[in-house]
């Protein structure tokens, strides 16, 4: 039993009981003892067929060290090596020392003067807290044990690195990049509480009354002398936080082992840092590549809008060549009909052989913000080339282009058209209505 459970990382009671629960027949005490000098053992008994399914399974968590990380583990091991290494002296007697072979640093001071002007709560104990003060709750008899406690523990941590740092909630134990908050605190003696003649009297008038609730608490607390040191951090990670007075051994004599756990500590807070920093990372390369592809399939999109505008010009240039082949034919027939036509649907031709032309195409892409070549990414791997904000409407346009102040202007339909010569400058009132709504001359 004892060399499975360290496979597992638990005590041998704690693997007896998990198999008592699960109905696992073990070994008696003594077994193996006995069956190596050939005494009389019983025998083993078979494996009892199990009728609840919830017992199929068994489950063992471990001890804490084995669910730590190889380097949580490494920082108290190391720690533990150099600090045995050292043969530190070490109060295990039941009782506390009451001289101090250090002398207390100016830094708890503040923590002293604290502590001295608390007034005792209800129970007997003092409490100090605030900004560069540590957190007590000790009663008046133990406050000089207890600033011992703190001057020991800060002329041992001294020697890992730690070094005492004020902070708005109290007085931590810091390396370069972590600091570890922490306090003391006497544990109460419970004892069974004796009721008031007063409470008895209060019980009875709650029971004529009907009440149920309990007149008197159950346990009175008071001042033990038993001192902890309690680490306030990672609360949930499974590492040690609580260090107390035993029945044989003095807190004093686990500040070693008090100092490997408050490397472990520091470890799990750097390899908690370093998690957040890694999710923050992916946060950020995923939110780089959403707006990545955000921004790129916006681009897409204006992109295939400029083809389609480009497409419907075409479409109806293919159109309106069918109509003129039709034209010309039918007119070489009867050449005195529909004579206007033709000269209009050559005009719309060449207003759009302009309009998709490869210069004009290319300012107004320009205009509206479009390219046809990825932007290139900055450092944050955001494109470049992006255009923030409400782009422009993506439309194909004339251009007045001055080819001297190397300017391009949008200009309208009729505008072009009156340049190019298309339309006249100005109609007259008189215009016969076969020529107006926009035809003319053939250029």
């Amino acid at each position: 039993m004892t060399k499975v459970a360290a496979d597992y990382g638990v005590t041998s009671t704690a693997l007896k009981k998990t198999c008592d629960r699960h109905k696992i027949p073990t070994p008696d005490r003594g077994y193996w003892a006995k069956l190596e000098h050939g005494k009389p053992v019983r025998k083993r008994p078979l494996l009892p067929r199990q009728t609840d399914t919830k017992l199929d399974r068994v489950h063992i968590n471990g001890g804490t060290s084995e669910r730590m990380s190889e380097e949580v583990r490494k920082a108290g091991s190391d720690v533990r090596e150099r600090l045995a290494s050292m043969n530190l002296p070490v109060t295990a007697a039941a009782t506390a020392p009451t001289e101090s072979d250090v002398t207390e640093p100016s830094i708890l001071g503040a923590t002293r003067r604290a502590i001295s002007k608390g007034r005792p709560d209800a129970q007997g104990f003092k409490s100090s807290q605030g900004r560069g003060i540590v957190p007590l709750k000790v009663a008046p008899t133990s406050i000089d044990r207890a600033l011992q406690l703190l001057t020991r523990l800060f002329t041992l941590a001294e020697t890992e690195g730690y070094r005492p740092k004020i902070s708005d909630t109290g007085l931590d134990l810091a390396t370069e990049d972590q600091a570890i908050a922490f306090g003391v605190e006497e544990r109460p003696r419970k004892t069974p509480h004796e009721p008031t003649t007063a409470e008895l009297k209060r019980k009875d008038d709650n029971l004529r009354w009907g009440f149920s609730r309990a007149a008197w608490p159950q346990y009175d607390y008071s001042p033990s002398g038993r001192l902890s040191i309690v680490i306030h951090a990672n609360h949930y990670s499974g590492l040690r936080r609580t260090y107390s007075d035993g029945k044989t051994k003095l807190v004093e004599a686990m500040l070693p082992e008090i100092i490997a756990g408050l490397s472990e500590h520091v470890a799990h807070l750097r390899e908690r840092r370093r998690a957040d920093e890694e999710r923050e990372r992916q946060y950020r390369e995923a939110e780089i590549r959403r707006r990545r592809e955000e921004a790129f399939g916006a681009r897409e999109k204006r992109r295939l809008e400029f083809v389609d505008a480009i497409h419907e010009q075409l479409l109806e240039r293919s159109k309106l060549a069918a109509v003129l082949a039709h034209l010309e034919t039918a007119i070489a027939e009867d050449s005195n009909r529909a004579q206007s036509i033709p000269v209009w649907i050559r005009r719309r031709i060449q207003q759009i052989d302009a309009l998709t032309s490869p210069a004009f195409l290319d300012l107004s892409a320009r205009s509206a913000k479009l390219g046809f070549v990825e932007p290139p990414n900055d450092r944050n791997g955001v494109d470049s080339g992006g255009y923030h904000g409400f782009p422009p409407t993506v439309q194909l346009r004339f251009w007045s282009i001055d080819d001297e102040k190397e300017l391009a202007t949008s200009i309208s339909a009729l505008e072009w058209a009156t340049q190019a010569g298309l339309v006249p400058e100005s109609e007259s009132d008189d215009t016969p209505a076969s020529q107006t709504g926009g035809a003319s001359r053939p250029a």
